[in-house]
Parts: structure tokens; sequence; C-alpha cells
């Protein structure tokens, strides 16, 4: 049964997940700022993603739910708690972000339905409105949009909205000036190496975009196993034709990868960065479901690796097995992609 929530003055949405999550809420809150233009809409996002909002206009406020500190948490809490939020939804669906929306006090907070979940829970106390997926497991993204239809608010579609900061644009152009004119851009690392790409495919592939007249821009993040690989991969590869990036920070990435031609790597933030900007896109799954989280526009292949992993339905690698699902992965098949 569709519930008949009263229009909010103040909403609070609720997403405690990672970097690419959270951009991946941009669409549900063009749709909220859509239906209810006049309202105060801020999100609650995992400590280190708010970045991910940065200049949408279509949220009041980002706030960082901390890490490892059970002073800050209650602290935010009460703030929250004070904020006189009409309604509450929850994206993430753990008990601790029915904890946030359960202290927002707000008189309407709705979440999807955990069907297995014991006959009392804090995730069963915690909404109001708990519906049931449209269809199993649908993508992320769709997900959510999907959950405010359910309370009356109508889609504005999937785009994002991303934008590059002007002088971040700048800089990067000035980095890859020197560059041939096409860009291959490569990601093949994840934080904790789970989603890691073998370094000799990685190295026969960019062999091939050089042969292919492409300048290589490679990225990782600053850990520096992600370093060491990225280092492996582009090891010899010639100066006037490779950048590597190990310290960009979220606005240097969005626009760097916005001046590239391809992208090539494994399900990471940077992968939906390109897929908002709907780059042609090779991505590679495992540990992570291809069907969740697959960029939904036309020139965006997604290669889904069989894992073991997955059918434990936590998404992780066994300890000091990470990325065993992607060592199958083949060149030529990378390379036949990128000179289609």
């Amino acid at each position: 049964m569709n519930p008949s929530p009263p229009e909010p003055k103040a909403v609070l949405v609720v997403c405690l997940r990672y970097l690419g999550d959270t951009l991946l809420l941009r669409p549900a809150l063009r749709a909220l700022r859509a239906a209810y233009p006049g309202a105060r809409i801020d999100a609650v996002v995992a400590a280190g993603t708010a970045c991910a909002l940065d200049d949408c206009q279509d949220v009041s406020r980002a706030i960082e739910w901390p890490r490892r500190s059970i002073m800050r948490e209650i602290s935010l809490a009460s703030e929250i708690a004070r904020g006189g939020y009409d309604w509450a939804v929850d994206f993430t669906g753990n008990d601790r972000s029915a904890l946030v929306a359960l202290v927002s006090r707000a008189p309407f907070r709705v979440a999807y339905e955990r069907p297995k979940l014991p006959a009392w829970s804090l995730r069963r106390a915690a909404y109001h409105f708990r519906p049931r997926h449209k269809k199993t497991k649908p993508h992320a993204l769709i997900q959510r949009l999907e959950l405010l239809e359910a309370c009356g608010v109508a889609s504005r579609g999937t785009h994002f909205g991303l934008v590059p900061r002007e002088e971040s644009l700048a800089l990067a152009r000035r980095e890859l000036e020197c560059l041939p004119a096409k860009l291959f851009h490569m990601h093949v690392t994840s934080r904790d190496m789970q989603k890691a790409i073998p370094v000799g495919v990685a190295r026969e592939v960019l062999a091939a975009a050089l042969e292919c007249g492409y300048g290589v821009v490679a990225t990782s993040g600053r850990d520096p196993a992600e370093r060491e690989h990225v280092r492996l991969c582009t090891e010899g590869l010639p100066a006037e034709k490779a950048r590597v990036f190990h310290e960009l920070d979220w606005h240097g990435l969005v626009a760097t990868i916005s001046l590239c031609d391809r992208y090539w790597g494994s399900d990471t933030a940077p992968a939906h960065i390109a897929a908002a900007f709907e780059k042609k896109m090779l991505l590679h799954y495992g540990p992570s479901r291809a069907e969740h989280w697959r960029p939904l526009h036309p020139g965006a292949l997604a290669d889904a690796r069989p894992c073991s992993c997955l059918k434990n339905k936590k998404n992780k690698c066994p300890r000091r097995q990470p990325g065993l699902c992607l060592q199958n992965i083949t060149a030529p098949d990378v390379i036949a992609w990128l000179k289609s």
C-alpha cells in the first residue's frame, strides 16, 4: 500500500556507503528537489564521501557520518534529532543507517523491506513505510528512484549532473596538453586491492593503446600498494605519451576523466565518474555485482567475472587472496574492445 505522506519542508537522505555510491545518489536528490523545490534536503553520507556531492544544487547540505568515534556519532545524532526533518529516506538499509533515520524523529521514515530480517529488529522498527523492490535486486541507482516513486516522487532520469570545476579543468588540461589528442584512461586498482587487474594484462593493453595512437592516463589512490601496482603497470612508458597520477583529489579526478576518450578498469569510484560523463568504457566486475553497479549508458560494457566471493553475499575476497576473480582477464579481449 502506498502512503500519503505530507509534503515535506525538510528531508533527510541517508546513504552510508562508498564514494561511488554517494555519486550515484545525485539522480535521487534531483528527483526530490524537482518534487519539493522549497524543501531543505540534507544528505548523511559516509566519512570522506561528501565531495561527490560538491556543487550539487539539489542538496542543501552533505553531512559526513564519523568513523570510529562514538562521541562524534552521539554529537551528530543529537544535531540530526534537532533538525526538524519531516521525511527520512534511507537508501542504505543497514543497522547504522536505520539508527540515523530513527534519531531524526521524522514523522515519515522509509526504506526498502528486507524480508530475511528477524521478526523484530532495528531495521524493522525504524521505518513507517517499507516497500518491496519492484523486481529482484535492480540496479542501485534504479532502486533509489523506485523507492522515491513509491513515496510519490517522480523520477527525473538517471543522469548525474556532474560538471568539472573550471580551475580543476584548467589544471588537468595543462597536465595533459603534451599528450596525443586521444586519451585512454586506465584505473586498475582499488583501495583494498580486491579489484586489481593483473600487471601483465595492463602492460599489454597499454602497449596496444600506444600503438593505436592514444595517450595514456593512469590513476590510482594514495595507498602504497595501489601506487606500486600502477608503477609496475606503467613502467617504461614514454613520458611524452603517458601520465600517471596518484595524488588527485576528487575535483582533479573528475576533471581528468572528463578530458579522456576511453576508460578501462574495475568497478571503483573513478568508473562511476566516467559513467557520469558517458565515456566509452570497459569495466570488469568481481567481487562486485555488475547488475547492481554497471554503467547505464550506451557505449559502456560490463564484463562480469564469475566469483565464489559473491556466493556469501558479502562481495568481499578472502583474506590474503584479493582479486582472484580478475586473474582470468585476458589482454586480447580488452585490446579487441580498444580497437573497436
